[in-house]
């Protein structure tokens, strides 16, 4: 019978996995959680975010998450009004997270092959 370590020391492995964005699982897991974020958070409380708007320092960045917040709301007019800019972003970051799906799927495959890999 396990005493719970094992679970812990796998759930502090995961945690230390997406916070270091250096594999393609924490990447998509940090993606979907701060995309669900974005998603049930009421638009007001995205407008207070950006730390270069409250110092006063113009920035290309300013309003990519309340654009995000309303391409996920479908929304894709008002996003381009926000900021232009969320669809570059989602240009080269979707393929990269696509990429990193699919080396999870491979991943997951490996592990659960009901058959012996080809050599």
């Amino acid at each position: 019978m396990s005493d719970g370590r094992t679970g812990t020391a796998r759930s502090q492995r995961i945690l230390m996995e997406a916070l270091g964005l250096q594999s393609p699982r924490g990447r998509l897991m940090v993606f979907t959680v701060l995309s669900v974020a974005v998603l049930l958070a009421p638009y007001e409380w995205l407008a207070h975010l950006s730390i270069w708007q409250a110092l006063g320092i113009p920035s290309p960045s300013i309003g990519l998450t309340r654009a995000y917040h309303l391409l996920l709301h479908g929304d894709v007019a008002g996003a381009w009004q926000r900021n232009p800019l969320i669809f570059l972003v989602l240009a080269i970051g979707l393929p990269m997270l696509a990429f990193d799906a699919g080396r999870v799927f491979q991943q997951w495959r490996a592990r659960h092959r009901p058959y012996p890999a080809k050599k």
